[in-house]
């Protein structure tokens, strides 16, 4: 096998997405570090020096396959030159549309677990672009966001948790995130309720 040279953040790259693929096909339990570097054409060691164990691998491949899956809607948070409330909508529609390459794998019986992983994940890779659109909506009312990240957590967090369960994308939840989005955003732009 002729080995191909690459840069160590596009072999690092590779070998998270080999390893999602391989956690996807074969289950979580029979892969390992070696079986990802085989899968890659690499030496072990290389792959040992990227990730010390099957865990760090795992984790940082849910985080990278993360990070791809909210590209999308990171975008769309984003585009400055729309209003929040349609950035919003758009966001929403994307994620409930799905279409992500590994989702049998995370809604399958029995990974619960590390679909909770995954949710977690994308929270965490979308959660400061929708801070950023908070304060950007603030600022264009001439105000300030001082609760703009506390909120983006609620957001983000509250419409994952309704929107990435088994049997997704479900009409009644996403309807349900839409509603309370709206009205979170109200309240935002309101000034909030006097302590």
């Amino acid at each position: 096998m002729t080995r191909t040279v690459m840069g160590p953040g596009e072999r690092r790259r590779e070998l998270l997405a080999c390893a999602m693929r391989l956690f996807a096909e074969e289950g979580y339990d029979n892969v390992s570090v070696r079986a990802v570097a085989r899968a890659a054409g690499v030496a072990p060691g290389l792959a040992y020096h990227y990730f010390d164990s099957k865990e760090r691998m795992f984790a940082e491949a849910i985080g990278d396959y993360a990070r791809r899956c909210a590209e999308g809607i990171n975008a769309i948070l984003d585009e400055e030159d729309l209003p929040l409330d349609e950035r919003l909508e758009r966001a929403l529609k994307l994620g409930a549309a799905g279409g992500y390459s590994y989702a049998a794998f995370f809604h399958a019986e029995g990974n619960g677990t590390l679909h909770d992983r995954l949710s977690l994940a994308m929270c965490e890779a979308v959660r400061p672009h929708l801070r950023a659109a908070l304060e950007a909506d603030a600022a264009s009312r001439g105000s300030s966001a001082p609760d703009a990240d506390e909120l983006a957590a609620i957001m983000t967090y509250g419409t994952v948790g309704l929107a990435s369960g088994p049997g997704m994308p479900d009409g009644a939840a996403t309807a349900a995130a839409r509603r309370y989005l709206r009205a979170l955003l109200a309240e935002f732009r309101s000034g909030g309720a006097a302590d």
